[in-house]
């Protein structure tokens, strides 16, 4: 099962990319979709940035650009965030969502 807070590489094979997996294992147990976060390696400055490393890159993880992505297009899984980064992307997701 795809779990939040894991790092898969998504989209086409000669165009995968890695992303974040946010959407509630609660929902991700049983939609056929998963709510995903982008994660790039150009810098951007912005508060709704994450800086993390990534196969001993720099990366960051655009929150801003959250989507949805069927599960088919989840290819292979990199990992999991550390704990002290989930903290960090509940924070900014209450921000995002809370009024």
């Amino acid at each position: 099962m795809v779990k939040r807070f894991e790092v898969y590489m998504c989209g086409e094979t000669n165009q995968e990319k890695p992303c974040l997996i946010i959407s509630p294992d609660e929902l991700n147990e049983t939609l056929p979709y998963v709510l995903i976060a982008p994660i790039t390696t150009v810098p951007t400055p912005l508060p709704s940035r994450i800086g993390i490393g990534l196969k001993g890159k720099r990366a960051w993880i655009a929150m801003d650009m959250i989507q949805p992505m069927n599960k088919v297009d989840l290819n292979t899984k990199i990992g999991l965030l550390p704990e002290q980064t989930h903290m960090q992307i509940l924070n900014l997701l209450t921000k995002f969502f809370a009024p």
